[in-house]
């Protein structure tokens, strides 16, 4: 069986980190939803909330770190819009997080749990415009 090209493994690996930061958002979705409904609260919630948000700013990170390699090696996404979901995919959780401890720091669970919610589908549009 012949070796994988460069270009295809590198797609593969950036295909994966992709699944890797949907699951990820996923958990985060999950983890503010039990935080706004108060099933889970307190500061090992906020620390659990946090980790995660690290977790999927560090996987989206290595796949966009990723992505002018693969644009190098296999070619150009079938959108270029692909750009600015991946952008979105990075700050959305994040950019959540930040507003709730700005305005309503009781309220941090709903509000991550939209960003979590708006990385998915930034994902989901990833998946549609990528190569």
């Amino acid at each position: 069986m012949a070796a994988m090209p460069a270009g295809a493994a590198l797609s593969q690996v950036h295909a994966w980190l992709a699944v890797a930061a949907a699951i990820v958002a996923a958990a985060i979705v999950v983890l503010g939803a039990l935080d706004a409904v108060r099933l889970f609260t307190g500061t090992s919630a906020r620390r659990w909330l946090d980790r995660a948000l690290l977790v999927l700013l560090a996987v989206v990170a290595a796949a966009a770190v990723l992505g002018p390699f693969v644009l190098v090696l296999v070619g150009p996404p079938r959108e270029w819009l692909h750009l600015v979901y991946a952008a979105a995919a990075l700050a959305a959780a994040p950019v959540a997080r930040a507003i709730a401890a700005a305005r309503a720091p009781s309220r941090m669970g709903g509000w991550v749990a939209v960003g979590g919610l708006v990385t998915l589908a930034a994902l989901l549009r990833l998946w549609g415009t990528g190569g």
